[in-house]
């Protein structure tokens, strides 16, 4: 049974034609993967269905019965659900009281207090959910919180459950708790729109995939019809048989060296390594062996108790961000909606402010020089954009992250470029794009350092990796001895090193 159509579904804004003739169909009690490149469509498909757009043509069906929704609302009151990839949860507020927000069974409070968790209990052992119900819910982990917002919208007896990058900066132990959660809806009939640019993923889980490019449809398909090549082919329209670039260049001439860094306020221990002009350094490790804190650090976000930071080999004193950017070191933090942009700000605005006091005399920015660099920028990195007045949370993740790296490529001295995670939660195509930025960057003398949780675009991309884990490196490879098992385990182990050493 069809608990889902959308039939020749057509969405327009200004200018855009963000959905052309889209077809969509969900069966009961299935798993769907949508999926396509950042800018396919799939957030905006998922926005008509949530009644947060409304078609410019075409039909839906909801049960078989024809609809227009008007409003979130009025779909949840037909069964839909959506759990974003950003959370819409209140932090201060418990888990419980996150869950039935709105909807409290009683005004009188005692009542109310063993109502709600009744009904909570009840509603956790129904779908096999285990979550702290009387935390505040900004304490909990990101999974934790995915699993907040999915017995929100199954309290709200939703059929149909849409989640919108759901594994994105969870662990893999919470991605297999995840999914196995998601089966045991799929076994009571509750239909899955799952949308991740996790292609592995998407086979693992679902059932059917329908794929979109540029705001068209290219078929729907069953999981077993389909390879990861080939699915990369209907994404993108080309064979991706070189996903990752590799330039020869010899780095010899140390541009960064970091001995001894400390921190007990941020768990880092006898930090010390080295980045080459010319040299792509990966960082690899699990959810909290320190590498974010340690990134940060260096560019002056994070509290050092002791140690030194080294560029081209003279004495580095960064005490904040304005230091290290003055220096020449220039981060591309992990959670780039939150820490790299200001989301309400236009492109050419979020490009222009590391460096408005070059773009400035007297308090009056120079606007059309802004506008020339942010344009020539636009341009070389490929952002798809509208307009450079365009406001930057209106674009893809992939074109969000090269705004964050253009930003930094503004500046007049750059020596170090760290990315932190700069792939995550972007499609396959964007990715091979920004390899290939990352490549070009290191080609003209800078050193870069790739942080990654991902081994295989580490062992694709980096010359050398740092393993962490509890604050430490625990081991250092190059290119050579690079073996994805063996990473693994060095960033599981204490014990286990079988690289080049260079890790008390």
């Amino acid at each position: 049974m069809k608990i889902v159509e959308m039939i020749s579904i057509r969405k327009e804004f200004p200018g855009v034609v963000a959905l052309d003739n889209i077809d969509f169909a969900l069966e009961e009690g299935e798993i769907h993967g949508l999926v396509g490149e950042n800018g396919a469509g799939k957030s905006t498909l998922i926005n008509v269905l949530a009644g947060v757009f409304q078609q410019s043509s075409g039909e839906m069906r909801i049960f078989g019965e024809p609809v227009r929704l008007s409003s979130p609302s009025d779909a949840l009151r037909r069964g839909i659900g959506v759990v974003y990839q950003d959370t819409v949860l209140d932090p201060y507020f418990t888990s419980e009281e996150n869950i039935w927000l709105g909807r409290e069974p009683s005004k009188l409070s005692v009542l109310k207090g063993k109502k709600t968790r009744s009904d909570t209990k009840e509603l956790c052992e129904e779908f096999g959910i285990e979550v702290p119900l009387r935390v505040p819910v900004g304490t909990l982990s990101v999974a934790k919180q995915k699993m907040v917002e999915i017995l929100r919208a199954l309290s709200m007896n939703s059929k149909v459950l849409v989640l919108d990058e759901p594994t994105a900066s969870i662990t893999q132990s919470d991605t297999d708790n995840l999914f196995k959660i998601l089966r045991n809806l799929k076994k009571v009939g509750i239909s899955v729109i799952f949308v991740s640019h996790h292609l592995d993923e998407v086979f693992n889980l679902c059932d059917r995939i329908t794929v979109l490019r540029n705001g068209h449809y290219e078929g729907t398909y069953a999981s077993s019809e389909l390879s990861t090549r080939s699915l990369i082919k209907l994404m993108t329209h080309r064979d991706l048989t070189d996903q990752y670039p590799k330039q020869e260049y010899k780095a010899e001439e140390k541009v960064l060296r970091v001995s001894n860094l400390n921190s007990v306020k941020l768990g880092l221990k006898d930090i010390s390594f080295e980045v080459k002009k010319g040299e792509i350094v990966g960082f690899f490790g699990m959810v909290g062996s320190g590498r974010t804190e340690l990134m940060k650090s260096i560019f002056g976000a994070g509290e050092i108790d002791g140690g030194e930071i080294l560029i081209e080999n003279q004495p580095a004193k960064i005490s904040n961000p304005s230091r290290a950017m003055k220096t020449g070191i220039y981060l591309c933090p992990e959670d780039r909606r939150r820490e790299g942009l200001v989301q309400d700000m236009s492109v050419v605005d979020n490009l222009s402010i590391p460096f408005l006091g070059t773009l400035t005399k007297f308090g009056v920015i120079y606007s059309k020089i802004a506008n020339s660099k942010a344009k020539k920028l636009s341009k070389d990195l490929e952002i798809k954009t509208p307009s450079l007045k365009t406001i930057v949370s209106n674009l893809s993740g992939g074109n969000q992250q090269k705004v964050v790296l253009g930003k930094w490529l503004m500046g007049p001295k750059s020596r170090v470029f760290i990315f932190d995670e700069p792939t995550q939660g972007i499609d396959v195509g964007a990715k091979t794009e920004f390899y290939k930025i990352m490549q070009d960057i290191a080609s003209k003398g800078c050193g870069v350092i790739f942080v990654s949780s991902d081994i295989r675009e580490l062992i694709g991309v980096a010359d050398r990796i740092y393993v962490m884990r509890l604050g430490k490196i625990t081991a250092e490879f190059e290119r050579e001895e690079f073996d994805q098992s063996v990473i693994l385990e060095n960033a599981l182990s204490d014990t286990v090193s079988t690289g080049s050493g260079n890790c008390e």
